[in-house]
């Protein structure tokens, strides 16, 4: 049984078909028997000549989860992908017959970043070369609710090509192909920068992927992230690709990529908030609630009243806080709830479930060294720099703090938890 996986493509479109076997509708029963996706560049420049290599990946990339046995290619690709695409082990790969040379890694000098207008991705592109360029993917509406504005990140965009920023923005409708609507893999959103790699000669992608997504401590425990399942699979098909995979502020918590928003020059051009206008976020959202405090906690001032209001009034933001344990992001929230004052009752009691006192969060406002190998080699030298200058490394102390991040479930928790349910 197989995936099978077409693709039209032209100056302006790439168009992929996803047909699926009897296998793979058992996994994907909401799925159908065929589904189609699309890439529209808007602008001057168009996607060009594509590697068929790239294009594989970019099919990868959005079909993987759906499929049971077999991923079928209908076109040929190079000898050496199809090697390296066995990393999956889950699946197997295979292509149309056809004799495909593989593409090597460029040395351009010229960098992409997979941008979406958040804090994260704007403190990346603070810290790269100034000839990078940015690739927003702008996600198509259809018909039916949807709580995605993106105004906001388009807004952002704008205002970084006023400054003279390279600023690409493809439309895509590849969440359509999840039920619910959503990525299906995480990296799915490089698509646009790989389809345009080969017209813009870029040499690698970088993502805006912070530390606590990286090194897990926005779960219960730190992992060294290129030991990790994912980062083998990325890493190794990338590569494969001739492209570097580039995490410059991995070794970042969010912590520090607000501080460099709010240092940084081009810092006021993001807005992490995805439903709200542009300069008028939510102030409903998780994101939202989260981020309000951590400025709160940044700039020294009380608890918002859009985090007490929040608090109090979001499903949203109290399902976070009740039903997920860890929460996600707790050690950011940590972080905030200790340096942000006031709040009441409630927030006194979060901080009590969040362990406000009882350990080290410091750390989050240094850059973890060691994630210089994280970076795209060429400028890793150039972004190691700005980041000592901006945030300074972790100290020994510092870093150790890090590594023995640990937050499990435990009695205590669950009653100061069962208290927090009362008060909200």
């Amino acid at each position: 049984m197989k995936l099978r996986i077409t693709v039209e493509t032209s100056e302006q479109t790439i168009l992929f078909g996803v047909f699926l076997d009897n296998e793979d509708k058992k996994r994907n029963p909401k799925f159908g028997e065929f589904r189609e996706f699309s890439f529209n560049k808007s602008g001057d420049i168009g996607f060009g000549k594509i590697h068929p290599d790239r294009l594989a990946l970019v099919a990868i990339l959005n079909t993987l989860p759906f499929c049971e046995k077999t991923l079928h290619l209908s076109w040929p690709v190079s000898n050496s992908f199809l090697e390296s695409s066995k990393i999956i082990s889950r699946i197997k790969i295979t292509a149309e017959k056809g004799s495909v040379p593989p593409i090597r890694k460029t040395r351009s000098g010229r960098h992409a970043l997979s941008f979406s207008g958040g804090a994260d991705s704007t403190a990346a592109l603070a810290i790269m070369p100034q000839t990078t360029e940015s690739v927003f993917m702008l996600r198509t509406k259809r018909g039916g609710r949807t709580l995605y504005d993106s105004d906001a990140a388009e807004e952002s965009c704008r205002q970084l090509r006023k400054l003279g920023f390279v600023v690409h923005s493809v439309e895509s409708d590849f969440e359509y192909l999840r039920d619910p609507i959503g990525f299906p893999t995480d990296l799915a959103v490089s698509s646009p920068a790989i389809l345009l790699a080969e017209s813009r000669n870029f040499q690698s992608i970088a993502f805006g992927t912070i530390l606590e997504s990286a090194y897990g401590t926005s779960g219960s425990s730190f992992r060294n992230y290129v030991e990790s399942s994912h980062y083998r699979l990325w890493k190794t098909l990338f590569d494969a690709v001739g492209l570097g995979y580039s995490l410059p502020v991995a070794g970042v918590s969010e912590v520090g990529t607000a501080k460099l928003c709010l240092e940084l020059p081009i810092g006021r051009f993001h807005q992490s908030c995805i439903r709200g206008k542009w300069e008028k976020p939510c102030n409903k959202c998780w994101k939202c609630f989260r981020k309000s405090t951590l400025i709160s906690a940044l700039g020294g001032k009380e608890i918002s009243e859009y985090a007490t209001k929040a608090l109090q009034t979001s499903k949203e933001v109290r399902k976070h806080l009740l039903d997920n344990s860890p929460i996600k992001h707790e050690g950011v929230l940590t972080y905030s709830l200790e340096r942000a004052n006031g709040g009441g009752e409630i927030f006194d009691c979060l901080r009590k479930l969040t362990r406000v006192g009882s350990i080290n969060t410091d750390w989050m406002e240094r850059w973890y060294g060691h994630s210089s190998t994280l970076i795209e080699e060429d400028y890793s030298q150039y972004t190691s720099n700005k980041l000592k200058h901006y945030l300074g490394e972790m100290t020994p102390s510092q870093t150790k703090d890090l590594l023995n991040w640990s937050n499990e479930d435990s009695k205590e928790r669950r009653d100061i938890l069962s208290e927090l349910r009362i008060l909200i």
